[in-house]
């Protein structure tokens, strides 16, 4: 049916077959990613047209840089300690380089052809965040999932957020490639795609949505005039600027509202305790919104009568929980005393043990993820439990490391290692549990494998932005420029999934670009 429908000869479909496996394969199984790999590869060794799949290889500048890149990793095994680790990340990376070589030595020639494993990678998307939206809301099964992270149910919930971008980006393309009830139904899919990103929370997904967006847009005024396409650059700039200056400049939860009178020593609970005043480390009162009207001895009391969680304990980020309750009932606008405490229902009990700060930041969607960032940033004496602030800790050490290691590196295996020595060396606040690596491919790279490691990384990411400016590929750019963006946040390259797509956008955009049918 493929060799009727695309004019391809067996192979070419088994290859278009493969290909369109590993694209369905990305949102939803590594068992799938493997058996579509294995497929690949087999196919290749079948049709067995290997002067051709050299001479493609040979002749392309971008799979040079990667597999220099890779080639990093086998050569810094010879000064690394941790063997166990370095064997598994080599492993994992097997994919960044055999994916890449598979699609190059024999590419998708035709545009037509194109949509058929890019049609199947945003139909896994669909039905698999459809399926997780019914069942974290659950309409589907009756399991209740506490943290916003059992929205993912087929693989970490950052990676997925990418992968959810990457298919509106996908999605706008086609669009704008096609008219009447196909153009509804890929504008339909964007849509779903952006409400999946907001509802879910995920700040990398966030920052990949609108990476994808204002690349669509900026491509097509580009076409229409080149001083439109730069005039749009700069607004976007500005824009962007601007709003995270908005968003970030205060937070709701923490304004000071009437019912937060600075507290003195005639001011009773309704028992008729007196509040206790909290104070600064200089001896005056603090009157911060947190610290005002609270009576500890009601507090600590009526705790005791609604959670299991010691109230000198820790809550499930591993922040003092006493601090945690303080802010949510801030946020609600209660007294810190008896009756404050007995005016939280079950669902506010539940959250204070989870961690969550403030009924802003309990709610779905990106205002109240935005609203637990800002009061991450404001009060960043604890990073534990708070991800931005512990991406921050990562950075500090991760910096610290480039310092003493910026030659060579400290190995393919041996990152984490120099972490946990950085974090005992520094005296870090992390628990161990928290103590992680950079989370930022930029820093792991230099990190890992020194001055030669950072600029292989950024020669093949920039390579390949120009490869695709210059041939003009939309899905290229958006695919190169949401990568660049979450390297800033995210280790992407050290999972599988995270590996197995940029593997797979990479290879198949790593061509001359694709032609459509006469």
């Amino acid at each position: 049916m493929l060799n009727r429908f695309f004019g391809t000869n067996f192979h070419t479909s088994f290859h278009l077959f493969g290909i369109s496996a590993f694209a369905v394969g990305l949102p939803t199984s590594k068992v799938i990613l493997s058996l579509a790999s294995m497929l690949l590869l087999l196919n290749l060794l079948l049709e067995a047209d290997f002067k051709m799949y050299w001479k493609n290889i040979r002749s392309n500048p971008l799979l040079v840089v990667l597999f220099s890149f890779w080639s990093l990793h086998l050569i810094a095994l010879l000064w690394t300690t941790d063997f166990s680790y370095a064997f598994n990340d080599v492993r994992i990376k097997v994919t960044l380089l055999l994916i890449p070589l598979i699609l190059v030595a024999k590419p998708i020639q035709q545009e037509q052809v194109l949509i058929l494993p890019l049609g199947f990678f945003i139909a896994s998307l669909f039905v698999t965040s459809s399926y997780n939206y019914a069942c974290f809301n659950q309409w589907i099964g009756h399991h209740h999932y506490e943290d916003i992270r059992g929205l993912s149910l087929f693989g970490s919930h950052i990676r997925y957020g990418i992968l959810i971008a990457m298919g509106a980006g996908i999605s706008l393309y086609y669009s704008n490639k096609n008219k009447g009830l196909l153009r509804l139904v890929f504008l339909s899919l964007y849509a779903w795609f952006s409400y999946y990103t907001y509802y879910s929370q995920i700040i990398s997904g966030v920052v990949a949505l609108f990476v994808v967006s204002i690349s669509f847009i900026v491509f097509l005024l580009f076409q229409k005039s080149k001083r439109l396409g730069i005039s749009s650059l700069i607004f976007t700039a500005l824009f962007t600027i601007i709003s995270v200056v908005i968003l970030f400049s205060g937070s709701p939860s923490e304004k000071f509202d009437s019912n937060y009178k600075t507290i003195n020593s005639n001011t009773l609970t309704k028992s008729g305790n007196p509040y206790t005043p909290l104070y600064n480390a200089d001896g005056s009162i603090n009157t911060k919104p947190i610290f005002v009207n609270v009576c500890e001895h009601e507090l600590n009391q009526e705790w005791a009568k609604r959670s299991s969680y010691p109230i000198d304990g820790l809550d499930d980020r591993k922040q003092a929980i006493r601090f945690t309750i303080l802010r949510y009932m801030t946020s609600k606008k209660l007294n810190k005393d008896s009756v404050g405490v007995s005016r939280l229902n079950k669902q506010d009990i539940r959250n204070i043990e989870h961690g969550i700060g403030s009924i802003q930041e309990s709610g779905s969607g990106l205002l109240s993820r935005i609203d637990g960032i800002k009061f991450q940033l404001r009060h960043n004496e604890n990073p534990n439990g708070h991800s931005m602030l512990q991406r921050v800790a990562f950075w500090k050490a991760g910096i610290e490391l480039i310092k003493r290691n910026w030659l060579f590196g400290v190995g393919t295996g041996d990152v984490q290692t120099a972490f946990n020595e950085e974090y005992e060396r520094s005296h870090s606040l992390l628990v161990p549990e928290n103590r992680l690596r950079a989370h930022n491919s930029y820093l792991t790279s230099w990190i890992s494998f020194g001055v030669l490691g950072i600029a292989l990384f950024l020669l093949m990411i920039f390579l390949y932005l120009k490869w695709q400016i210059t041939e003009q590929n939309l899905i290229g750019i958006m695919f190169i420029l949401v990568a660049m963006s979450t390297f800033l946040i995210e280790d992407t390259l050290e999972t599988q999934m995270g590996v197995s797509f940029f593997a797979f956008f990479y290879g198949m955009f790593a061509v001359k670009k694709i032609n459509s049918p006469s």
